[in-house]
């Protein structure tokens, strides 16, 4: 049976090989927070691959996939003052934005000014199947419209989404994401400070929803309308609720309302610092957060009681964060333009400290550091070295090392990991992964080796797959897996494979098969 199954998987790899793309997952990154792709949010990379592209230097500029409300006024005003937008290095200069922030987006931003062209009409048709399932994925956008879908297993959701001047009305299941959380917060909510991009939320009110199981959002209808530098917005459904917020230069101020919820947000940039904050009443108490991030430093508090109706447990919590950067660049093999270019050096380190009391037990806290170091030794290679501790008087304490040394030269890219945690006993994981990308074809090889004795020392890894999946699997047990993930475009159609199989001690061999087959008109 194990000789079946490894013929099997060696005859899968010599096919042409695709992955989801670089660009969506490292904006997914940034806005999320994420200081690794396994910290990455499964909904952010839903929804990039799957937003339109802005026009910064458009008249009927608004926040949605990519921008905030923030980023938008500060835009607005900069252009007001200075006329349109003509280059990325530009934008960097545009308050809410940065050097850093711009390179993560600029594959969804463009220039151009808005009536030199119209927006098309588009649409994308995504089968895909596996040796137990079998889902589709549709959208369609226009001028002043899109919709989309995706159905797997009897499950799956829809939106349908239209602008007109000053209005924007969504249809289907949506998020709603306002302040910083405590209103409502719809989605995956990632708790590690893990980078100081992680303190501040990004708040991007309504946005639809393309997912194959989406989790925790809104279902029916939403609407919103901009005027000037006001917005509301309100949505009724699943759940109902409404928010209203102010934005200028330099700052925002939001009212939200949910049924048992109220809650005050707002943002304000001094010299460069940001100071948000969010005070919400919900059931019988009162909570609140409050964060400041300056360009190297970041500080963050929560006081959320027991009571509050809006979080199932208590959480007091401080945290804060540093961070470095040199003032060596080194330009990376292979690129040119803007954002071609990063520094030598980069380092952070955060900490926080939380109590968390609950029923049972009114005297739960931890303690967690988060430290990570990157050296790009040389245009093609980059060593990226990761430390977390995290301290539980309720659980076994967890302490975790990773290093990745990565090299990259036009469409050629390699990348070797070791990995070590001990949470009450040891695990350890490494993977060695080689690959090409091209116009046309594009291919990835991956083989991984783990021994983990305990499920509370797993380790959670990244593996490629075809676009429209995000897939961090957790490994536990010992043996080893070899993947290879890749496509073949031709005109307006990709063909996508991802071929792997798992091998662990004492267990039958686990083989997965996805082909993917996408049109986009």
């Amino acid at each position: 049976m194990k000789t079946k199954y490894f013929w099997l998987l060696l005859g899968l790899l010599g096919l042409p090989l695709y992955a989801q793309d670089a660009s969506v997952l490292r904006a997914a990154m940034w806005l999320s927070g994420a200081a690794s792709l396994e910290e990455i949010p499964a909904d952010y990379v839903e929804r990039l691959e799957s937003a339109r592209v802005v026009r910064v230097n458009s008249s009927t500029l608004r926040a949605g996939d990519v921008l905030t409300d923030y980023q938008v006024a500060c835009i607005l005003d900069y252009r007001s003052r200075y006329g349109n937008i003509l280059s990325f290095e530009e934008l960097a200069l545009v308050d809410g934005f940065s050097a850093e922030a711009v390179a993560a987006l600029r594959p969804f931003l463009s220039l151009e000014a808005f009536g030199s062209s119209v927006d098309p009409v588009r649409a994308s048709v995504l089968a895909r199947g596996t040796l137990s399932t079998f889902g589709m994925k549709g959208r369609v956008s226009g001028p002043g419209f899109r919709a989309g879908g995706a159905f797997r297993s009897k499950a799956g959701s829809f939106y349908l989404e239209g602008e007109y001047r000053h209005l924007r009305v969504l249809g289907g299941y949506f998020h709603a994401r306002w302040g910083q959380g405590l209103a409502s917060w719809t989605g995956f909510s990632m708790s590690s400070l893990s980078s100081l991009d992680a303190f501040v939320r990004r708040s991007t009110g309504l946005s639809p929803v393309w997912s194959y199981a989406p989790s925790s959002v809104y279902k029916g209808v939403a609407a919103e309308y901009s005027l000037s530098h006001w917005r509301f917005s309100a949505f009724a459904g699943s759940s109902y609720g409404f928010h209203t917020d102010y934005m200028w230069r330099s700052g925002q101020v939001g009212v939200s309302w949910l049924p048992g919820r109220l809650a005050l947000d707002g943002r304000l940039n001094v010299r460069g610092v940001d100071l948000v904050g969010e005070m919400a009443v919900g059931g019988q108490a009162v909570a609140c957060t409050a964060s400041a991030r300056g360009s190297w430093w970041a500080l963050q508090g929560r006081f959320i009681p027991n009571k509050y109706s809006g979080k199932k447990n208590g959480e007091y919590a401080l945290a804060g964060g540093l961070s470095f950067k040199g003032d060596r660049w080194v330009s990376l093999a292979g690129k040119e333009g803007f954002g071609s270019s990063v520094p030598v050096m980069k380092a952070s380190l955060t900490a926080e400290g939380s109590y968390l009391p609950v029923a049972s037990d009114r005297r739960r806290y931890q303690v967690r550091v988060y430290g990570l170091w990157q050296w790009q030794m040389s245009p093609v290679f980059l060593l990226d070295v990761r430390f977390t501790e995290r301290y539980r008087n309720y659980e076994s304490p967890r302490t975790d090392f990773r290093a990745d040394v990565s090299a990259a030269s036009g469409p050629w890219l390699g990348v070797l990991r070791l990995e070590a945690d001990y949470c009450s006993s040891w695990g350890c994981l490494g993977y060695l992964e080689g690959g090409y990308k091209g116009s046309v074809l594009a291919a990835y090889l991956r083989v991984t080796g783990f021994s983990v004795s305990s499920w509370a020392a797993r380790i959670y890894c990244y593996e490629r797959d075809a676009a429209g999946t995000f897939s961090v699997p957790a490994y536990n047990g010992r043996g080893f897996a070899l993947s290879a993930v890749g496509s073949c475009k031709w005109k307006h159609i990709k063909a996508n494979l991802r071929a792997a199989c798992q091998f662990r001690v004492g267990q039958k061999p686990a083989p997965t098969l996805n082909l993917q087959l996408q049109c986009d008109l």
